[in-house]
């Protein structure tokens, strides 16, 4: 008799959790489309910023096309360049726009770019750059990916650099 009662206690304390969880699951606060691309462009200017292929490679799709037919690999091509330079970058993004329709948004971001040498600056530039985010699974998630981006070119400034 005491196995079966200690059986039933049980049973019904994992529904008790399995319910709290589900519940929780349903309930809790997401996060919008807008702040998970901010994340996006966050951490592709940190990854700029600090020569990490693999953060800036983090954000970008694998379905990649930019301008000049650029791709994926390319960019990864010029992350790679980049981390070889003697200069390092400040990137500010002042002014981020984006708007979300079903799985796809599009931003515009003005961005601030000072790429300095040995302490003195080499460049400034003010980039007006348009891109467009896709929606992407990542492992067992769905994350917010760039597909696309026009406005700048990475192997041009970067063959200047080195």
């Amino acid at each position: 008799m005491g196995y079966l009662r200690w059986s039933r206690i049980l049973r019904v304390g994992l529904l008790v959790v399995l319910g709290g969880a589900v519940g929780w699951w349903l309930v809790r606060p997401r996060t919008s489309d807008e702040e998970l691309i901010a994340e996006v462009v966050a951490r592709a200017e940190h990854g700029v910023e600090t020569k990490s292929v693999d953060e800036i490679m983090s954000c970008v799709s694998s379905e990649y096309r930019g301008q000049g037919d650029m791709r994926r690999e390319d960019v990864w091509r010029s992350a790679q360049q980049w981390i070889r330079s003697p200069a390092t970058a400040q990137v500010t993004v002042e002014n981020q726009r984006v708007t979300v329709e079903e799985g796809k948004a599009v931003g515009r971001l003005e961005v601030d770019v000072r790429l300095e040498e040995e302490g003195r600056l080499v460049r400034h530039l003010r980039l007006f750059l348009t891109v467009d985010f896709e929606r992407e699974r990542r492992g067992l998630r769905k994350v917010w990916l760039v597909k696309s981006m026009s406005g700048f070119d990475p192997d041009e400034l970067i063959e200047e650099m080195l």
